[in-house]
């Protein structure tokens, strides 16, 4: 598998309050990550940091012990990752929290896990698959019926997510299993960039017949040139 990670504070915020991971031939599973932290001051940056150390330390230290049931071992992760972030805020007396979604990967299927609304999605062939549904306010509505997909993408409330790491003292994560094969492209973003641009826009761009380094730097300057009102992360993977 090959894979690239960007990252960009965007036009409108003062610092960068997402971070990612990419494992490297060292560690013991194929993992991405990212998340997207929310506070004042600088705690966002600190909350979406802490978060994605401890749910790497907890997979690195565990496997392979639980290498064997996916589900089992990210769901734990989540947790600490959300204790780690909870405790800080407690003893900094500060509020924050972050989304997070990962992808674990292995020979035949990949294990996705989030929180908030980070996503990940599936490129296979000329189609382009959500793996993940938004904890929002608007996703509520379109589940309820009250409002469509369409109508969701540009509500004013559409940035209310609800559910985050380290809010709570506890966090409900979804975990969905997908099959994968050879040339499956997998990309993670925060809504940095999918709040920016549609999804078929997104697929456009990967589609192209460019580097994957070029094809994230141009997934970057595109959300930039919508407006950039958030930070942008993304993580481009190829199978």
């Amino acid at each position: 598998m090959k894979a690239v990670g960007r990252t960009d504070i965007g036009r409108c915020r003062k610092n960068n309050e997402d971070a990612y991971f990419i494992s490297d031939e060292d560690y013991p599973v194929r993992l991405l990550l990212i998340a997207d932290g929310m506070g004042g001051c600088n705690a966002g940056e600190v909350a979406s940091a802490t978060a994605v150390e401890a749910f790497t330390k907890y997979v690195e230290e565990k496997l392979p012990l639980e290498l064997d049931n996916p589900e089992k071992l990210l769901t734990h992760a989540v947790d600490a990752a959300n204790r780690a972030v909870f405790e800080l805020a407690n003893e900094k007396m500060i509020e924050m929290g972050t989304t997070l979604v990962a992808v674990l990967i292995d020979t035949k299927k990949i294990y996705v896990v989030h929180v908030g609304d980070s996503r990940a999605y599936l490129l296979r062939k000329k189609d382009i698959f959500p793996l993940t549904i938004d904890h929002s306010y608007v996703m509520e509505l379109v589940r309820l019926g009250s409002i469509t997909a369409e109508e969701a993408a540009v509500h004013p409330k559409r940035n209310i997510i609800t559910r985050a790491v380290g809010i709570k003292e506890e966090v409900e994560a979804d975990i969905t299993t997908y099959s994968i094969k050879k040339g499956d492209v997998l990309l993670l973003c925060s809504d940095g960039l999918s709040g920016m641009m549609k999804d078929e826009e997104m697929q456009e761009i990967i589609k192209r017949k460019i580097t994957f380094e070029k094809k994230a730097e141009k997934l970057v300057e595109e959300a930039n040139a919508r407006g950039g009102y958030d930070n942008i992360t993304l993580i481009l993977a190829e199978v």
